[in-house]
């Protein structure tokens, strides 16, 4: 069969690459040929466009300081290597197949568009597919966006009517199911994110690298001032070094911007992880890492809501003064990978 993925294949982000491959890669050991779908272009709504204003206003906060001139470096390294290697590896550019039989929706926050996304609202992604026979969902999320969002925009029907369409539909987090199911009337799927559910391990590369804590955000996330003080209060007692993966942070003694695959390595050698995103606290969960996780105001449906189905809550640190023993706890990650193990045996429709 030809199989197509419509996902966030294109967004410079090691999350996004990761799910992206192991998704690709899952249904071509299924013996299926497949490629990836460009998102199209939508409707930008007034208030979650990518406005001068707003674009300046993130300038400014990310590169004018008194190290402007490392953070543009490596601004500029991680950007060049997603659009000249990775994307290559990826194979996102590879279109043709002209048309499919299956274009599976996800994962990633697809169905997340009450955010500053280039392509704003767009009913492809909700699952008005163009060339192809049947159209699915695997893992997709709607992020922070939530039904007062759908409501507010005047596309609660439209976005029922695309989703109705697809002949199967599998989210991963709580909220997304819900959303779903509203908007439906039938209950999704949950299934784990691709970076769970994939095998790595004949892609891992190892580091040379020992007693360091990985640091997993993104620019301007790590800024308040008791989370860094923390963070390095533990590094010191401990004799570990902090290294920061793919943007730099003046307070981490180190910063590297590697392949992916460099990443999983990374995190699996890590010692401790501190994260604030999702893919962050999946691959924490992936390699059973001592970990916490500082939850945001963008992303604690999912990131909850992972945690949650691996009992796993008590890794959300809210009080820095707890940072060290929420790092030490020893979590049960016989049950975590026992329910992985299930997973991966849960059939897809295809």
């Amino acid at each position: 069969m030809k199989v197509g993925v419509l996902s966030m294949q294109k967004v410079m982000n090691y999350g996004s690459f990761l799910q992206a491959f192991a998704l690709k890669k899952t249904i071509e050991g299924w013996g299926h040929q497949c490629e990836f779908v460009d998102i199209e272009q939508g409707v930008v709504f007034p208030g979650l466009k990518r406005t001068f204003p707003f674009l300046a206003g993130k300038v400014i906060e990310r590169y004018l300081k008194w190290d402007i001139l490392k953070r543009i470096r490596y601004t500029r390294e991680f950007r060049n290597r997603f659009g000249n290697e990775f994307w290559g590896v990826l194979g996102a550019n590879t279109h043709s197949i002209e048309y499919f039989n299956t274009v599976v929706i996800g994962s990633d926050e697809v169905f997340n568009f009450a955010q500053r996304v280039p392509w704003g609202y767009t009913p492809q992604l909700y699952g008005r597919v163009a060339n192809t026979d049947k159209v699915i969902s695997y893992a997709g999320s709607f992020g922070h966006t939530t039904m007062k969002d759908i409501e507010h925009y005047g596309l609660k029907e439209e976005i029922a009517n695309s989703m109705k369409t697809m002949h199967a539909i599998s989210v991963r987090d709580v909220n997304s199911f819900n959303i779903v199911k509203e908007l439906t009337g039938k209950e999704p799927i949950i299934n784990v994110d691709p970076v769970l559910m994939f095998d790595y391990s004949s892609y891992i590369k190892t580091v040379d690298k020992k007693n360091y804590i990985i640091i997993y955000t993104y620019p301007n996330r790590i800024k308040d001032k008791k989370e860094i003080a923390a963070i390095r209060a533990f590094a010191r007692k401990y004799n570990k070094k902090i290294i920061s993966i793919g943007f730099y942070f003046s307070w981490c003694d180190e910063t590297v911007v590697p392949d992916p695959f460099e990443v999983l390595g990374y995190l699996r050698e890590a010692d401790f992880v501190v994260t604030d995103t999702f893919h962050g606290t999946v691959m924490s969960l992936k390699f059973n890492k001592k970990f916490v996780t500082l939850v945001r105001s963008t992303n604690k449906e999912k990131i909850l809501s992972l945690l949650s189905q691996f009992h796993l809550e008590e890794r959300v640190v809210n009080n820095m003064e707890k940072l060290a023993e929420t790092l030490f706890i020893d979590s049960d990650y016989g049950f975590v990978n026992d329910k992985l193990e299930k997973e991966n045996n849960v059939p897809w429709i295809i």
